[in-house]
């Protein structure tokens, strides 16, 4: 029995071209919206990646300016501010946020309290049921 295509040789049919490690584009540029189709290499020869490239990123420092801009209106007395002193933006939220944790609280020590008091009917109740037998 043949087995169809048994060869050793690199068969372009069962193998197309496929995606390559190099990027088509940018990442700056694909955030702008543009597109691109990848870059295809044949495995003809086997897999050879290349060589590894540099990294070039270029970023803005856009934090860079204002911390020094913050510095120069502060008065070189003031005391650093301490976590009592601040105050949070949502401080509405947190008040809500926080009743609430204080009612859920308060519900599961009554509930537990409850639990208690059943289990101690239920052992009371076992305890009567044994002693008659």
């Amino acid at each position: 029995m043949t087995v169809p295509r048994k060869s050793d040789l690199f068969q372009d049919d069962l193998y197309p071209d496929t995606a390559g490690p190099e990027a088509p584009i940018e990442a700056e540029d694909w955030l702008l919206g543009k597109n691109a189709d990848p870059i295809l290499i044949s495995l003809k020869h086997g897999y050879i990646p290349t060589k590894n490239r540099d990294l070039n990123v270029v970023k803005k420092n856009i934090l860079g300016s204002k911390p020094a801009a913050q510095k120069k209106a502060e008065p070189a007395s003031t005391a650093k501010k301490t976590p009592e002193a601040y105050t949070a933006p949502n401080d509405g939220k947190l008040d809500e946020v926080m009743k609430e944790l204080r009612l859920m609280r308060e519900d599961i020590r009554s509930q537990a309290e409850r639990i208690s008091k059943l289990e101690d009917l239920v052992a009371s109740l076992t305890n009567n049921d044994d002693s008659e037998d």
